[in-house]
């Protein structure tokens, strides 16, 4: 398997996991240091997996398939490919900013669909595999603290269901994780937080409910009740009294 965004948060918590589990594992990010401190710590946790790693920076768009090959290349073969990488910068919640928008949505759709568009077509030539991409409940409606980062996850998850509509009569899986809050850095110094997931339990849920079949789920079922309201509630009650 593939991880794109594994040496932090989410990323590396499912990268602990599918280790333990004794998977041949590839994780793809951006620091070396991270990625070699990783892989010798997954090698020494867990000595039944294959570890390995592939250097890129998703910023740079000419880095993003090479990479991809590299990976299918020290993996040998891919059953399934995760898309975890992420940013969400926050800003003031007031002020638009495309110093903090554009690396958002170069990190968390333009390359996203870069690099899961490879892994389509890899997986409709073999005829089988699994796509996990990790989206957000933030994609489900336009919220004012974020719009950059909300309107990313809202192309993420739309593109995601193009594509397991398009791959379905190949074989090929297509999972969208929308995990809620985890335990991670994203939600540093943020209060009033609720139903907070640790990492290690994120990252077995998915990987379970994943490999079921499961095509859309949050990480705690009751977010899903929670998206539905949000998504229903009129637009001028939402102006008023939706989430930030």
């Amino acid at each position: 398997m593939i991880l794109v965004g594994a040496t932090d948060g989410l990323g590396k918590a499912l990268a602990e996991h599918y280790a333990g589990l004794g998977f041949w594992v590839t994780i793809v990010g951006r620091d070396p240091a991270k990625l070699d401190a990783l892989v010798d710590a997954l090698r020494r946790q867990s000595p039944a997996a294959t570890v390995n790693r592939v250097a890129c920076d998703l910023l740079d768009p000419t880095r993003v398939e090479p990479a991809f090959q590299e990976a299918i290349a020290v993996t040998g073969h891919c059953d399934v490919f995760v898309y975890v990488a992420g940013q969400m910068l926050a800003g003031d919640g007031l002020t638009s900013s495309f110093a903090e928008d554009g690396p958002m949505l170069q990190v968390n759709t333009v390359a996203a669909v870069h690099m899961l568009g490879l892994a389509a077509n890899y997986f409709r030539v073999a005829g089988r595999g699994q796509i996990v991409g990790i989206s957000s409940i933030a994609g489900d409606r336009g919220r004012k603290a974020n719009p950059a980062y909300g309107a990313s996850k809202a192309a993420l998850t739309t593109y995601l269901e193009g594509l397991r509509h398009r791959l379905h009569p190949f074989g090929v899986k297509v999972t969208t994780v929308k995990p809620g809050f985890l335990a991670s850095r994203m939600i540093a110094g943020k209060s009033g937080l609720f139903w907070v997931a640790p990492l290690d339990v994120a990252a077995r849920t998915i990987a379970e409910r994943a490999a079921k079949g499961d095509e859309v789920f949050y990480v705690y079922r009751r977010w899903a009740m929670v998206a539905l309201v949000l998504k229903l509630m009129p637009r001028f009650l939402f102006k008023r009294f939706g989430p930030p």
